[in-house]
């Protein structure tokens, strides 16, 4: 039995400018679903349809395959089925025969750990052709017909029941669906044979199509003590523990734009707000690494002003810099929380605690980024981060 999982995840929206790729507790959207189906036991493997560049890089750097959808499959109009039909002639032709697909919306980021596993189980149990996660409905549905009068949906309004003697009413949540390639190329459709639902908790309901169903999802997450900062495997990571704040300076410290005078010399913009929060890391205790694959006497000049203990100009190697980092200082890479936003920043990547992408780093950075933060390099990204920073380590003191 070879079960694959498919999200559909087109680069335009309406409600939500880029919505697949917009942070939620500091991972890029649509990754949410790639990690969920990921470490589904019976999920083989993963594949994100889109026909969009920066999403596919994203998708592809988070672990996913990718089915490069037409621009005319990925219109406002443009169906689900539409997305699901070329899928499978994208398998076919790369000799990929699944026996069931999970098909998982990429706005629909909170499943349970083990829920579509689960899902999964219940599936074979049944011996059903197509599942849909659903949600307990206790509502009283009305429809209005042409001629402007209201009738009942759901119930008979002479013999209304109390809502706790409704237990036969869910609501679809579009959360994820499971069915067989032999009921999609038959019907053409997602949902028919012998169709089974899947309860879900009412809060995994959540789908985010306007701005203020990012903010519910945001405040969810925190509601749900989701940590901004996970490590690989998912732990949290206490901040007060960083000791060492390793920071690139080009499109993180600056905005990276290249400013030169007529007598060829070099400009940067550093945020001042970035300094202020540099200059209170240290004051609390923690310390500063600059590593720059420039040869840049302004940036040298920033970090002398700002007391930075470790500098590297003109770095090519910053795996090999790093390595050579926690030799000199005697430190582990579990002291150390880094900012990076290109890709020469990667090799940091699973060896530092916690590795932060500033909110315009490059696709393939902040898919692998354990936090992104809101702001953009040089405009308060690296702010943003100690801040966090200072108050993590002054509750560790407070606790000691």
């Amino acid at each position: 039995m070879t079960t694959v999982a498919l999200i559909p995840a087109r680069g335009g929206s309406k409600g939500i400018p880029r919505k697949n790729l917009v942070p939620l507790a500091g991972r890029p959207l649509v990754v949410h679903s790639i990690e969920q189906a990921r470490s589904c036991a019976g999920i083989d493997r993963v594949f994100v349809s889109t026909e969009d560049d920066e999403i596919a890089a994203v998708a592809a750097a988070a672990g996913a395959e990718i089915v490069r959808r037409p621009l005319a499959l990925a219109s406002d109009t443009a169906s689900t089925e539409s997305a699901i039909s070329h899928a499978f002639e994208s398998w076919r032709g790369q000799g990929v025969v699944p026996d069931r697909v999970v098909l998982l919306q990429a706005t629909s980021p909170f499943r349970a750990a083990g829920q579509l596993d689960a899902a999964l189980a219940d599936f074979d149990r049944n011996g059903c052709d197509s599942m849909l996660s659903v949600v307990r409905f206790v509502g009283f549905v009305w429809r209005t017909g042409a001629d402007g009068l209201a009738r009942p949906a759901t119930y008979e309004p002479t013999l209304r029941p109390r809502r706790q003697e409704i237990h036969d009413t869910t609501l679809e949540t579009g959360s994820f669906y499971i069915f067989t390639r032999e009921l999609y190329e038959r019907t053409g459709s997602r949902l028919g044979g012998r169709i089974a639902t899947f309860e879900v908790p009412s809060d995994d309901a959540l789908d985010i199509d306007e701005p203020a169903d990012l903010e519910r999802a945001r405040a969810e997450a925190q509601r749900r003590g989701v940590r901004l900062i996970t490590g690989a495997a998912g732990p949290g990571v206490d901040l007060g523990e960083m000791d060492w704040l390793w920071l690139d300076v080009d499109g993180t410290l600056t905005d990276g734009a290249m400013y030169y005078g007529e007598g060829g010399d070099e400009f940067k913009r550093f945020d001042t707000r970035d300094g202020a929060g540099i200059a209170a890391f240290r004051s609390a205790g923690g310390r500063v690494a600059m590593v720059t694959g420039e040869m840049s006497r302004a940036a040298a000049r920033r970090a002398e002003k700002l007391g930075v203990e470790h500098v590297v100009l003109g770095c090519r190697d910053k795996g090999a810099a790093f390595d050579e980092f926690c030799r000199r200082f005697h430190t582990t890479g579990d002291r150390v929380i880094a900012v990076g936003d290109d890709c020469n920043d990667l090799p940091l990547v699973g060896r530092v605690a916690v590795f932060v992408a500033p909110a315009d780093a490059r696709a393939e950075v902040r898919a692998v980024a354990n936090w992104i933060t809101t702001a953009a390099g040089g405009h308060g990204a690296v702010r943003e981060l100690t801040d966090r920073l200072v108050a993590a380590r002054r509750t560790l003191l407070r606790v000691a």
